[in-house]
């Protein structure tokens, strides 16, 4: 069996936004991959937060594992809001992008909850996390239809940020 990889779309900011939203998510796929290099207008650290469907109530939970070249950390968190990056995003005063890509799995399955795995890196992240590995679960069996990418302190994504969205069929 092999997989295909098919564009669904993409976005690239030649604008500062708050938030991309990739909406209309067809059903059609095994698993969606979305895959990101964003940058904040904040001058400090910054993380990017993914509602899916528009939900920002507390469903999502989630194990990780992240390090900085000197000191690493992980655990386990419920009742999030987002899924979220944690601190290796680019942001304003620096020229580096963070690089992030999320696998949605089984997404179109109205039968079980939601895995996301996450890996992302930055490699001039002061303060923050320069590589982070994290599994979430989503706390719905709805279908995921729509995908809302903002950061989580508020200034917008830069000009530059890019975000591509594959649907991945199994053959």
């Amino acid at each position: 069996m092999t997989a295909t990889y098919n564009c669904i779309a993409t976005e690239t900011l030649s604008s500062a936004q708050s938030s991309v939203t990739f909406s209309s998510i067809s059903g059609s796929y095994t698993d969606l991959v979305l895959v990101g290099s964003a940058k904040s207008l904040n001058t400090g650290t910054d993380s990017i937060g993914i509602a899916v469907n528009g939900n920002t109530g507390t469903i999502y939970s989630r194990t990780y594992l992240e390090g900085n070249g000197s000191a690493v950390t992980s655990g386990r968190q419920t009742a999030q809001i987002r899924i979220v990056s944690d601190y290796i995003m680019g942001t304003s005063g620096t020229a580096d992008f963070g690089v992030y890509i999320w696998n949605f799995m089984n997404y179109s399955n109205t039968t079980t909850k939601k895995t996301v795995l996450f890996r992302g890196n930055n490699t001039a992240v002061s303060g923050g996390w320069n590589t982070s590995a994290m599994v979430y679960l989503v706390d719905t069996t709805s279908a995921i239809t729509s995908l809302t990418i903002a950061t989580m302190n508020g200034p917008n994504l830069a000009i530059g940020t890019t975000f591509t969205l594959y649907g991945i069929k199994a053959e």
